[in-house]
């Protein structure tokens, strides 16, 4: 959030200050500058589409379909289940 410029005077006495004056000191530098504190949104991510899949005994194209849904739909029409 701070540019190694503005942390150059905190890391070149970091021996000689306090905590308290090096927390100081970066909080003033952070407000002087209007840092933000707020996580920045997450972009949207691209949804991707909805998969549906129809068990109706009427199906007869199985070619996109995962093996275990074409499994489901024979077991389906054999009445096992």
């Amino acid at each position: 959030m701070l540019s190694d410029e503005q942390k150059k005077d905190c890391v070149d006495n970091i021996d000689t200050y306090s905590l308290d004056e090096i927390e100081a000191k970066l909080s003033v530098i952070c407000v002087r500058n209007k840092v933000s504190f707020v996580d920045e949104p997450t972009p949207p991510q691209e949804e991707k589409p909805t998969t549906t899949y129809n068990l109706d005994s009427t199906v007869t194209e199985y070619d996109n379909m995962p093996a275990w849904l074409v499994r489901a739909i024979e077991v389906q029409k054999e009445g096992n289940f």
